[in-house]
């Protein structure tokens, strides 16, 4: 099935999540999501054009739901050669061609969307009356973070202990996810004050960066087929 739009893939995870962020909050916040291989992708993505108009733009997609109609999404990510494609098929609330009611769609409102251990939250901001949506680690994925670090600590594993706090850091700095991060190194220094006394303590970094607003970071699904062969 032709297309004539070569299709975007992020390449960024952080850029990524921060655009299902945006179509959630814009009241995207029906979806499917998969994954598929290279080199099924412009088909796949082709047929989504053809049956949910994927491809439009925010102007022609904003008329379609002044109508009545829901307006579709497609973002796709890929972070490694060797591994399939994922995407989010995303749409709004509306009228759908017939092909839509056989999609099994979850409501992001209730069906979280997760990725690599974080989770797409909405949550109250300080001062504001309405609630904002932000990434955050999993319940399963900070609870085994936890549990790591006071394993490392109790046992004394400090080269362990300091491969966590290089990965802990590098958590994409959305608002839930600095707030858990933070109280992480609330919990290093606790354990390690209450079992190692006064022992050198690996270093903490002393910040941890702001998400801010970031561009579309990736390649063409051409150019990115004719790399990966």
């Amino acid at each position: 099935m032709a297309s004539s739009i070569d299709w975007f893939v992020f390449t960024k995870k952080a850029a990524l999540m921060q655009r299902l962020g945006d179509l959630v909050r814009t009241g995207h916040v029906q979806y499917v999501e998969g994954s598929i291989d290279l080199a099924k992708a412009p088909f796949f993505a082709a047929k989504l054009d053809h049956l949910y108009r994927v491809g439009l733009t925010r102007l022609e997609a904003s008329r379609r739901r002044k109508t009545g109609d829901a307006a579709f999404r497609l973002l796709m990510l890929t972070e490694e050669s060797d591994k399939p494609i994922r995407w989010w098929l995303l749409r709004t609330v509306g009228n759908m061609p017939p092909e839509g009611h056989r999609e099994k769609w979850r409501d992001a409102l209730r069906d979280r969307i997760k990725m690599t251990g974080y989770e797409l939250v909405r949550q109250p901001r300080p001062g504001k009356s309405v609630a904002s949506w932000t990434w955050r680690y999993t319940k399963e994925r900070e609870a085994d973070l936890r549990d790591a670090i006071v394993r490392a600590v109790r046992t004394k594993r400090d080269d362990e202990l300091r491969q966590l706090i290089h990965v802990i850091w590098r958590t994409p700095g959305f608002a839930a996810a600095r707030a858990q991060v933070k109280k992480m190194g609330q919990l290093i220094v606790g354990e390690w004050k209450r079992n190692r006394g006064d022992d050198p303590m690996p270093e903490l970094p002393t910040r941890m960066g702001y998400v801010r607003r970031l561009p579309d970071v990736g390649v063409k699904l051409s150019t990115l087929s004719k790399t990966k062969k």
